[in-house]
């Protein structure tokens, strides 16, 4: 992905990490962890730290994911 100054989504975020938009959201919402392997990617995608993605809260990943969404894309990487 390249920054623009488009809002992304979080379905946005989910197809370029290569899962389902109902996966991040079982991520986001704290019913499912986040894999490792998934970690990675939405780290290559959003700019979030695979750290936050496994190991932190719900309250913190989706702190992180709304600032993305907010239209602060300069962290979304376009060119996977």
């Amino acid at each position: 992905m390249s920054a623009t100054n488009e809002r992304i989504t979080q379905k946005q975020i989910a197809l370029e990490a290569e899962i389902s938009p109902d996966f991040l959201s079982q991520i986001l919402h704290g019913k499912r962890p986040c894999p490792k392997a998934v970690a990675v990617r939405l780290e290559m995608v959003t700019g979030i730290s695979k750290v936050i993605w496994v190991w932190g809260t719900p309250e913190q990943i989706r702190a992180e994911v709304h600032k993305v969404c907010a239209n602060d894309t300069k962290h979304i990487h376009h060119d996977r």
